[in-house]
């Protein structure tokens, strides 16, 4: 084999192992950051425009550990034991000002459950509604 066609084979190859290396959750829990963030920033008269990511672009989050979450977005607004007895804990991520968020409803919240390991095994967006019960989307 020829030293130049070795050398391409071997960057093709290289560049194929390093992208299969991407941290996709790292990438998905940015981007939800940086929307959390300014949903949170905004006056309480304004509505955050956060669309509810699809379940394909959430995938990455299953099996991110506890503190991985608590890094990226900061503790939870809230925290609860679903009744079906299955050890899971969810924890609610509200995207809205404090002030939006205190007096009123249909803000987006974003649920992470984690189950005896601290590990997400499922992610949730929901639109809050005027009883304060948080409907699937």
């Amino acid at each position: 084999m020829k030293p130049g066609i070795a050398l391409a084979a071997l960057v093709f190859f290289a560049s194929s192992s390093l992208a299969t290396t991407v941290d996709n959750c790292a990438t998905v829990l940015g981007s939800i950051s940086v929307e959390l963030r300014l949903a949170r920033a905004l006056p309480a008269s304004r509505r955050s425009t956060f669309i509810c990511p699809k379940e394909r672009q959430t995938r990455p989050l299953i099996g991110a550990e506890r503190q991985r979450l608590l890094n990226s977005l900061g503790p939870p607004d809230a925290v609860a034991s679903p009744a079906d007895d299955s050890g899971h804990v969810q924890w609610s991520y509200y995207f809205g000002s404090a002030a939006a968020r205190a007096g009123s409803s249909g803000f987006t919240e974003l649920v992470f459950s984690l189950d005896e390991q601290r590990q997400v095994v499922a992610v949730d967006c929901r639109l809050t509604s005027q009883a304060g019960q948080s409907p699937a989307l």
